[in-house]
């Protein structure tokens, strides 16, 4: 088929309603061999381009010919199915493209060249039908299989993205217990260094006692006062910087402990947005779990 026509199907054919069953209906509609007796189905969700091909194919199935169309009807001379007919038939078909699916109209012809119809012969009639949902259920099936692994597969992208929020708040709160860590380290290590300091500064303050006394002493004994003195006193500068250096680092992991306390928060509020999605996102794959187990 060239042509795809878009139809609401409502408006088309009112009576096969929203039921995952494959329901067929029997009326007189037009083909290429006058208004004649036909059959008609819809598969639901359907693309034309798919059920034609898998049309064609099935009409095929044991036949010697193969299936032939003209002015958008195709035509099956010969198809094969005795519980049909034991000596063969001929199908013509058309296809439409619906907002609800693909429209399959059929017609059944006899060797005899008479239309098969439930009034002509009930018992026939029933066998066509069967073999024309022996056709669509399968069809539908298909396409409603792949409905569900597309969902599934979007429920287990959300879970994923779950995951990562969860890893997200773990890494976190990791990170918070090294800061912690860290900050208590070095603030045991600041009690150390002021104590240090205190010991340093009463040490400076002895020695300038020293170097004062020494001032006026012959020999190198003053200047030797003086160079252990610069070095007391160059030795507390880095104490005062090892100070200086402590609290900074202190002061940066507090500042990431408050950024990574934001970062659970917000991790949160993503967990419970992504749980509900998740929900919603199981309820659509139980809907089309159960519209695959209805189709008959």
């Amino acid at each position: 088929m060239k042509k795809m026509i878009l139809y609401p199907l409502m408006l088309l054919v009112p009576f096969f309603g929203m039921a995952q069953s494959i329901s067929i209906q029997q009326s007189t509609q037009p083909c290429s061999h006058g208004e004649q007796p036909s059959f008609q189905l819809l598969i639901p969700q359907a693309k034309l381009k798919d059920v034609e091909r898998d049309w064609t194919r099935y009409l095929k199935t044991k036949a010697k010919g193969k299936p032939e169309e003209v002015a958008g009807e195709i035509a099956m001379y010969g198809a094969v199915k005795k519980n049909v007919a034991p000596d063969g038939f001929n199908v013509f078909s058309k296809l439409l493209e619906t907002t609800e699916g693909v429209m399959l109209t059929a017609w059944f012809m006899r060797s005899d060249s008479a239309f098969m119809s439930k009034e002509k012969d009930s018992n026939q009639a029933l066998a066509v039908e069967l073999y024309l949902q022996n056709f669509a259920v399968p069809e539908y099936k298909a396409i409603v299989k792949d409905e569900l692994k597309s969902e599934n597969k979007k429920l287990e992208d959300l879970q994923n993205d779950l995951k990562g929020f969860i890893n997200a708040e773990e890494k976190s709160n990791s990170k918070i217990n090294e800061n912690e860590r860290s900050i208590s380290r070095n603030k045991t290590q600041l009690r150390t260094n002021e104590n240090d300091q205190k010991n340093q500064q009463n040490r400076i303050g002895q020695q300038k006692v020293v170097v004062e006394s020494l001032k006026r002493t012959p020999g190198d004994a003053y200047k030797e006062a003086e160079k252990t003195l610069k070095e007391m006193e160059n030795e507390l500068k880095k104490l005062v910087n090892e100070n200086e250096k402590l609290n900074k680092q202190i002061d940066k992991w507090e500042k990431e402990i408050r950024e990574e306390g934001r970062n659970i928060d917000q991790s949160k509020q993503d967990q419970s947005l992504k749980n509900t999605d998740i929900e919603k996102q199981r309820r659509v794959v139980k809907s089309v779990e159960n519209k695959l187990k209805s189709i008959q």
